[in-house]
């Protein structure tokens, strides 16, 4: 049976604030987390949402936290089942810096794919992987995150003429890149973007 605190005593359950790290979101309507309806919901990442401090575990794993409002509801923090890998929301805590939201660009066709979420204190390397994460089949070694972006199409060009010290290291903390809140954040793909990527998706793909 799945853990849950739905139904328990809620004296000692205080709100909690919670932020997007990517979506959409996915909610339960109505006051029952054992609802079988989820809709979805977009909301801008680094927003954050508030909850009534309530958590319900699902069979499958899903963790959701319960909503606080008039529309009251049950969001997917994390869970299997929806074809989102990854946290959906986390935790505000208090003391915690104010993290940047910064938006990366396609390597395959230079379109903009996703917004990522980065606390101050979290490196570079910890980048690589939400973009790894939100395309599927990228190959964290095979990405290179840059300060900036040269005169010339970023994506699908060669490093030979790229200054070394434009390129930084998977330890740099995000408060000593020079990225601030809404920038680009910058980055080459030293592989065959568009064929990793399909192979993934030929992996997940159904037989038949």
């Amino acid at each position: 049976m799945a853990e849950t605190e739905a139904d328990g005593d809620t004296k000692d359950v205080k709100p909690v604030e919670y932020r997007v790290l990517q979506g959409p979101l996915f909610k339960k309507p109505g006051r029952d987390p054992t609802s079988q309806k989820v809709i979805k919901l977009n909301r801008k990442v680094g927003t954050k949402v508030q909850s009534t401090g309530r958590t319900w575990q699902g069979p499958a794993g899903g963790l959701w936290l319960e909503l606080v409002g008039d529309k009251p509801g049950w969001l997917l923090v994390e869970g299997p089942g929806f074809n989102q890998p990854g946290p959906l929301l986390e935790e505000v805590r208090s003391g915690d810096e104010e993290p940047v939201v910064l938006y990366a660009l396609s390597p395959i066709d230079d379109s903009k794919f996703c917004d990522i979420c980065l606390r101050p204190s979290q490196t570079v390397k910890q980048a690589k992987h939400w973009l790894a994460l939100r395309l599927p089949g990228l190959k964290v070694e095979s990405i290179i995150v840059a300060k900036e972006k040269p005169s010339e199409k970023t994506h699908g060009q060669g490093l030979r003429n790229f200054p070394a010290n434009w390129i930084l290291e998977d330890e740099v903390r995000i408060r000593d890149t020079p990225f601030k809140d809404g920038d680009e954040l910058v980055f080459f793909y030293m592989g065959d973007a568009a064929q990793d990527v399909a192979e993934a998706q030929a992996r997940v793909a159904p037989e038949g």
